[in-house]
């Protein structure tokens, strides 16, 4: 429990550091080596629409942020990304859209490289879990800050993933859990529902509760590499990129969403 409280808590300063990096040193990094992310917008309130866009194309002086097209729910704005080739996709109001996960998951499906952020009034932790193992990589407040849209936005272009802190209760819950996944009362083993062997499963657990691979690896007593390798194959076997991922699909269908 304490490695995982450990965890939870990098998680927590991570978040914290990004504030203090500031803007204007995020700015600097956009310089220095990312071409221009390209956004497009949907949100059915075109008074917010507006207001996203103008916020967005301002967020940076030297235009490394550019919302290159938006649209309502209800248009048929797919054939448009493919045509623009944004590099993220913000879905606005998320909360307010009946069929807002069957969207996600048709845009992860024919257009994967394209990043995808939700902003909702109502972090939701189901939604949330769905959200993620469907490729979501940023999940935030409605309300956010102009300054920390920006991060957002330029942490999910330098393929990383941000997450309202009011999550944070719900992953710290969902790593503990692992620690206790062959005593769970379930119909078949664990290794057999995810198709994993016995050690890929002792991988994934010491993964989820360590910060590197080395951690992990020497909770186990093998190499880093053994670990990155392992996990690589659990990644592929789930259909997942990352190990958040990977641990909110395991849970999500152990618990079926009964958290």
């Amino acid at each position: 429990v304490n490695i995982s409280y450990n965890y939870f808590l990098r998680i927590r300063y991570k978040t914290k550091e990004s504030k203090k990096m500031g803007q204007s040193a995020c700015k600097v990094s956009l310089r220095n080596g990312l071409k221009q992310t390209g956004v497009y917008l949907v949100e059915n309130d075109k008074i917010i629409r507006a207001n996203l866009r103008t916020t967005i194309n301002n967020l940076s002086t030297n235009s490394t942020i550019k919302v290159r097209g938006e649209s309502s729910y209800c248009d048929n704005y797919a054939d448009e990304i493919c045509e623009i080739k944004p590099n993220i996709v913000i879905l606005s109001s998320f909360n307010k859209i009946k069929d807002g996960m069957q969207r996600i998951k048709q845009i992860q499906k024919d257009m994967p490289l394209v990043k995808q952020i939700i902003l909702t009034d109502t972090p939701d932790e189901e939604e949330f879990c769905t959200s993620v193992i469907s490729g979501v990589k940023g999940y935030c407040r409605q309300s956010i800050k102009e300054d920390e849209l920006f991060r957002v936005i330029h942490m999910v272009a330098n393929n990383e993933s941000y997450f309202d802190e009011t999550m944070g209760n719900f992953i710290f819950r969902m790593i503990r859990h692992m620690g206790h996944l062959k005593q769970l009362p379930i119909d078949k083993p664990v290794e057999e529902q995810f198709d994993m062997s016995e050690r890929e499963l002792e991988v994934i657990k010491a993964a989820a509760i360590t910060r590197t691979y080395k951690e992990a690896g020497e909770l186990l007593c093998i190499s880093p590499n053994t670990v990155k390798m392992h996990l690589s194959k659990i990644y592929r076997k789930l259909g997942v990129d990352t190990k958040l991922e990977a641990i909110l699909k395991m849970q999500s269908k152990i618990y079926e969403f009964k958290f």
